[in-house]
């Protein structure tokens, strides 16, 4: 009775789409948890190269002669810069994504550099050097949404 009702509610289409599913569930589901298990390793990519700056960028803080005691997210991104490089050298995995994306990105210099913002990684830079757990350190999501919607707006501009 309920198979009836859902039937009917379906429509022709609905109800060809489903017959569709029943038939080839199997290879589906198979194709849709290896996107899902792609798509989480592409969001845990993205999660790791942060940390993996993080900890970059605070050694360099940490052992260079030119910050001393005076440390501030300006000279941070000045003096040391961003190891952009090394973050794509030793990334795990050859995509990254934003958490909720569902299209990934080649793991590029480029792709960082529009998904991460500097003064944020500077900001989490510092609060390591303050004993932080970097651990807990994640990318805003919201953050990357709005700068790619002001590169969006720059570029229709």
């Amino acid at each position: 009775m309920v198979r009836s009702f859902i039937e009917a509610i379906l429509g022709e289409v609905g109800r060809q789409i489903l017959y569709y599913y029943e038939a080839n569930a199997y290879w589906i589901n198979v194709i849709v948890l290896i996107y899902g298990v792609f798509m989480f390793a592409a969001w845990m990519n993205m999660v790791r190269i942060y940390r993996f700056l993080i900890v970059e960028m605070a050694k360099e803080a940490h052992t260079s002669e030119e910050l001393n005691r005076k440390k501030s997210n300006k000279k941070i991104r000045d003096i040391i810069g961003i190891p952009w490089e090394k973050a794509v050298e030793q990334a795990p995995f050859p995509f990254l994504a934003r958490i909720g994306d569902l299209v990934p990105k080649r793991n590029t210099i480029e792709n960082l550099q529009g998904y991460f913002d500097e003064k944020d990684l500077a900001d989490k830079t510092l609060k390591a050097l303050q004993g932080e757990n970097i651990q807990k350190m994640m990318p805003s999501s919201r953050r990357m949404l709005q700068k790619e919607l002001e590169e969006r707006k720059k570029k229709s501009a």
